[in-house]
Formats: C-alpha cells, structure tokens, sequence
C-alpha cells in the first residue's frame, strides 16, 4: 500500500455467457454495503432487477446491500466523472471503490486507457484490478476471437467458469493454457471471493516468481508458436533509465498494439542504490502507468525483468531490438543529434 487516495477501479470482463453477472452477483453480495459503485454497459441485457430496492434516476439504482449500479450511458469517462461529482455533492452514499462490466465483445484495454491516459480522471480514480472470466465449456470456441485473447492478456485474476459442465481433462487443459499465455494472472474459479482492492492486486514477488516459472526466456531456445505468447526479458542491470524509457517508448509506438501486457521489475541506476532501485512497471498497448519505486526488492532477487504477453511479437525480436538500442544509446561519438536506432532496433 501506497497511501494512495484515490477511488480504486477494478474491471470485470469475459466472453458473452460466461458467467460475468453470476459472478457480479456474488462480489456485490459479499461487499460491504453502500462501498461499491457498479457500471455496466449493457445494463438493459443484464438480469439484476431482481436485486433492485429504488432508483435514483433513470440511469442509477441501489441494490439491496446499499451497492450502487449505473448503466454506461455514453463515454466512460463521463459515466465515471458524473458518479464522482454526484458522491461529492452527497447525492449518493461515499462509496469506496468502483467495479466496470464490460460487454463480453470488448477489450478491456480501452478501459483502463481512459483511467491511466484522461488527466482529470486519474487525479481521482487508480486502476486496481482487472478480472476475467473464462468459459471452460465454450473456451476452444471463443479463444478464437481476438477479445477473447485480450480479456485474458489484460487480466491480474483469471476466474474459469462452468467448470463443473466440461469435461475434467478439457479443464485442466484449458488451466494449462492460461497458465502459458498469462503467467502474470492468479488463477482461480468463479466462486471465489471478491479480488482484494490494495494498491497492487498481485505482490511483487507472487507474480515474477508465476511469470519466471510460465515463461520461457528470450535468449534461450526457441520462441513458441501462436497467436498470443508470453515471454521474459532479462535486461543486464542495474538499468539506465533514460535509456529503458527511450527504449520502450519507440518500441511501443512501433508495436503497442501487439503489446497486449507488459510488466515488469527492473533495477534503475541510481544514487544510492548500488544494485539498482526496484521499480515495477504496467503496460497495455501503447500506454504505460506511471512507474511504481519500491523501498526493497522483493523475494531478494535483483535482476531485472520485463514479463511481455504480445501477439505477433516475440521475446526474439524484442531482445534484438533492446541490444540493438543499447549499442546506439552507448555511442557517445558517431551519432548525431536526434539520430534514431536503424529499423533492426524496432523490427
């Protein structure tokens, strides 16, 4: 925990039918009343009349646990900042955090880009989790689709539904596949509780020890073949930090949106810290958050390494192009101003 203030934001996503609103159902129950604010964009699909006591106005109801819902009426930044003006003025209860459904057809990267990219909104809320829920029963099916691919990318939880109707070896399968293309996730199933709203929703140390274990790295063998696939990068530390934001700055430009997650535990030089400060950064596309400085290094391992789950990029490339701009970087003499790495840097 940071001391952060802001109202914390979790998503809730996953394909059509796989169980999104029973899940929904469960977490609002086991919230404590009047502390959570739920936006949904389908609301006039999703059955929770039945949980409704009074509405507010045409477009927000109280459950009856004193949660409030809303339907997305138009953007999200405007359905976010009508609900923060309206808590402010005491048209409605002080919630404590807000949860967003997704429908099932999208992507939850545009989402959290408004969160982490409006100026105005991130001076008020943090994004804090995403969850997504996974159809054991039709996975083969909707894994085909290109959402699909990035609800489980963009996911800090992975929550696997009607499991109970599949086949027990098709499950585990399909456990075994989330666990490749997203190491980075806590996986579980969609009974359990409602994800904890701390500052990072997975520590440090649990998810690099998930991501070393799933991935393979991109100096050793030969890169997996697929649509979507996870790799490590190990970067020789400590790293500079004008040359690593550089870096990642072009490459994301080049590829964000093959990007699908991107995070990582890197040692920056500097003063004071001869093995590098730990600092952890979060991507998604072509956005980044705002780097998070560590006061220890978590699990005790100081190497630096930046966990990628991307499509149509692999940890291949990704390397050349970090040691190609690592040589260009290093050229204090033969490079003019503003010179930029050869096309081998971002390929």
């Amino acid at each position: 925990m940071t001391g952060d203030a802001r109202l914390p934001v979790g998503v809730l996503t996953g394909s059509l039918g796989s169980g999104k609103t029973t899940l929904l159902r469960q977490w609002l129950q086991d919230s404590p009343a009047a502390e959570t604010a739920v936006l949904i964009n389908e609301f006039g699909a999703v059955g929770l009349d039945h949980l409704l006591v009074g509405r507010i106005d045409a477009d927000t109801v109280l459950l009856d646990n004193g949660c409030i819902c809303c339907a997305i009426r138009g953007e999200l930044k405007e359905a976010l900042w009508r609900l923060h003006q309206r808590r402010e003025r005491g048209e409605l209860p002080a919630f404590q955090r807000v949860l967003i459904e997704t429908t099932g057809l999208a992507a939850p990267g545009p989402v959290i880009a408004t969160l982490i990219g409006d100026a105005q909104l991130r001076q008020v809320f943090r994004p804090a989790h995403v969850a997504t829920v996974v159809d054991a029963l039709h996975a083969a099916t909707h894994a085909q689709r290109p959402e699909w691919q990035a609800q489980v990318a963009a996911a800090d939880r992975l929550y696997l539904s009607k499991t109970d109707l599949a086949r027990p070896q098709d499950a585990e399968a399909l456990r075994a596949q989330l666990a490749r293309l997203n190491p980075l996730a806590v996986l579980g199933n969609s009974r359990q509780a409602l994800p904890a709203w701390q500052e990072q929703p997975v520590q440090e140390s649990n998810w690099l020890a998930r991501a070393i274990a799933g991935t393979p790295r991109s100096r050793k063998g030969q890169e997996p073949h697929g649509s979507i696939q996870a790799f490590c990068l190990e970067l020789d530390g400590p790293v500079d930090w004008c040359a690593l934001t550089l870096w990642l700055t072009w490459l994301l430009h080049r590829h964000g949106e093959r990007v699908l997650r991107l995070k990582g535990l890197v040692a920056v030089a500097t003063e004071g810290w001869p093995q590098g400060q730990p600092t952890v950064l979060h991507g998604m596309g072509h956005l980044m958050h705002a780097p998070e400085h560590l006061a220890e290094w978590p699990g005790g391992d100081g190497r630096s390494r930046l966990v990628f789950i991307a499509s149509g990029l692999n940890g291949q490339q990704v390397d050349d192009s970090w040691q190609s701009f690592q040589r260009f970087f290093a050229q204090d003499n033969g490079a003019q101003p503003g010179a930029a790495p050869g096309p081998a840097a971002f390929h």
